[in-house]
């Protein structure tokens, strides 16, 4: 009852930069399962108008696809009303897809779309007030995403126990982590175990976790070779290139998996940094600040980044996945370069995963 009446001090406080306060009522209706969980009163051009408005609680780009989809199939039943979807904060790219979709919304940072009987207010542009706040990584630290990884793989589901033997971990470890994924509306429950659903969805908010993180370690080399794409044969050709002990990764290695953008360096993640030191020694390359066409690094994910690499032209590269987080946001091009990588090679896991959960559910 507290955190209800929390949030019916916030959402007020929202309206009312929205609406005349004098004008403006809110209440808490009586509780049922197909009730809005809030409904408020406020002024239009056609008069009185209610707002039904639905709290969404959970964060998650996946749980607010399926809260607008319930809202969708319950269009209001009353006259001079709309179905509102509310949440303490949704994101621009989250208000651009809400506006798409046709579902009114508002947060309580002050963004809101409202759109019905002669009503339309459009106030967007509002950062979030939490945003000093760090980022909880949940599903998406590094070992906790060994689970992810895996169900990215696994169209028909997997077992709690089966997970866990596959990757090492406690049943109970990955129990939580299921249900974190749950609770943001990425879980799909069959008979032969879980499996993920609105799988872009869920790409959209691993993307933002990652953003801004930083390798454990990084450093730039010079090789001396003509271009980017000769220093991988060079590379190659090393007594490294048969380890297990490094990675490549960024536009190097989209190039050996679906070419697209022209590179001039080479990304490679090692594990250790006496991996660096002797890739640089067997390669030749010492040390740049500028022009290196070599930068190797310890990355963020120690852990998972090197979870189900692929062999490319006797090369190792990270997972498409990893990849594609790795590329996203990379300075030159990266996007187009992340975006072609999903259509050749992601879209038809993701297709797939579609497939079995909506046969399933959360």
């Amino acid at each position: 009852m507290h955190v209800r009446t929390e949030q019916e001090r916030d959402l007020k406080t929202a309206l009312e930069a929205l609406f005349p306060a004098e004008e403006l009522q809110l209440r808490i209706p009586r509780p049922s399962r197909s009730g809005p969980d809030f409904v408020a009163v406020v002024p239009s051009p056609a008069g009185r108008l209610r707002l039904l408005i639905e709290f969404m609680s959970a964060s998650g780009s996946g749980r607010l696809r399926d809260a607008a989809e319930h809202m969708h199939r319950r269009p209001p039943s009353e006259p001079h009303s709309l179905r509102v979807l509310a949440a303490k904060y949704l994101s621009p790219a989250q208000q651009e897809w809400l506006r798409r979709a046709g579902v009114p919304f508002l947060d309580l940072a002050g963004n809101a779309w409202l759109a019905g009987e002669r009503l339309l207010i459009d106030r967007r542009g509002f950062a979030n007030p939490d945003a000093h706040v760090r980022l909880p990584r949940g599903a998406f630290s590094d070992k906790a995403s060994l689970v992810v990884r895996s169900l990215v793989d696994s169209p028909q589901g997997r077992g709690i126990r089966e997970l866990a033997g596959a990757l090492d971990l406690s049943p109970g470890y990955v129990s939580k982590v299921v249900k974190q994924l749950d609770r943001s509306g990425y879980i799909a429950k069959g008979p032969a175990g879980v499996s993920l659903r609105h799988v872009d969805e869920l790409l959209d908010d691993w993307v933002h976790a990652y953003r801004g993180r930083e390798p454990a370690f990084s450093a730039g080399f010079f090789v001396l070779a003509p271009s980017a794409e000769e220093l991988l044969g060079q590379l190659g050709r090393s007594e490294f290139a048969g380890s297990e002990r490094y990675a490549l990764t960024g536009q190097a290695g989209a190039h050996l998996l679906a070419p697209y953008a022209e590179f001039d360096r080479v990304d490679v993640y090692v594990r250790e940094q006496a991996d660096a030191e002797l890739l640089a020694a067997q390669l030749g390359a010492r040390p740049a600040d500028r022009g290196a066409n070599l930068q190797i690094m310890i990355p963020y994910y120690r852990i998972s980044a090197f979870f189900a690499c692929q062999r490319a032209q006797e090369l190792r590269v990270v997972s498409d996945l990893q990849l594609y987080l790795d590329l996203y946001d990379f300075p030159v091009r990266g996007r187009e370069q992340a975006e072609h990588l999903y259509t050749r090679r992601l879209a038809p896991k993701v297709r797939a995963l579609a497939e079995v959960g909506s046969k399933g559910g959360s």
